[in-house]
């Protein structure tokens, strides 16, 4: 390994709701006088993995067949830092799931021939916020909100209130579910709930 190489891993904030987007940047950093030349035996040049714990909930990682080989490329890296993504987890587990609040661990690692350097950053999820209380939020106030759906009436339910949702949610489990949106008022004054992103919760 090149002790010059290492690696960096920066996230906007450090706290997200359920269901937000996070933006993680990598950077490789070369910290000697002279470009250095790292050899990759795949076309993945990096990895990104999000942990509970120790238990990888998502990866960016796509299996492949052992039998699969690719012809060795270099990236050259210049004295300095050199940012290889910037990406934008969509706070999705692998199963299609959203994990529930808490911290979690997200792990980036650079995948070269024998360059491995890794980089790691915690980020925590807050709680739902209660459906009665959606209308003490500013107009426009994104937010995550969860419950049981009743798929007939587009009305989502938790323990304290029920709000109507903007649109239909189609093969919706009976399991509570995450909804990230806003809340409006229709024309007589009815709160209903612009639903922007949706999933199961896990």
């Amino acid at each position: 390994m090149l002790a010059a190489l290492t690696l960096s891993l920066q996230i906007q904030q450090s706290s997200f709701d359920l269901l937000d987007g996070v933006s993680i940047e990598i950077a490789a950093h070369n910290s000697a006088n002279a470009p250095q030349i790292v050899r990759f035996a795949r076309p993945a040049e990096y990895e990104l993995e999000v942990l509970r714990g120790k238990t990888v909930i998502w990866t960016n990682a796509a299996p492949e067949p052992e039998a699969t080989s690719y012809p060795v490329h270099k990236r050259k890296f210049i004295p300095g830092p050199s940012v290889i993504v910037v990406y934008i987890w969509n706070g999705v587990d692998s199963d299609g799931t959203t994990p529930g609040p808490g911290n979690y661990t997200i792990r980036a690692r650079l995948l070269g021939i024998g360059e491995t350097p890794e980089a790691s950053a915690t980020v925590h999820f807050g709680s739902l916020v209660p459906i009665n209380a959606l209308e003490t939020l500013k107009t426009g106030d994104v937010v995550t909100i969860g419950g049981t759906l009743d798929a007939t009436k587009g009305i989502l339910t938790d323990a304290g209130g029920s709000v109507v949702l903007g649109r239909r949610i189609l093969n919706a489990p009976v399991t509570p579910i995450a909804v990230r949106g806003y809340l409006l008022k229709r024309y007589d004054r009815t709160p209903i709930f612009i639903v922007q992103r949706w999933a199961p919760l896990s």
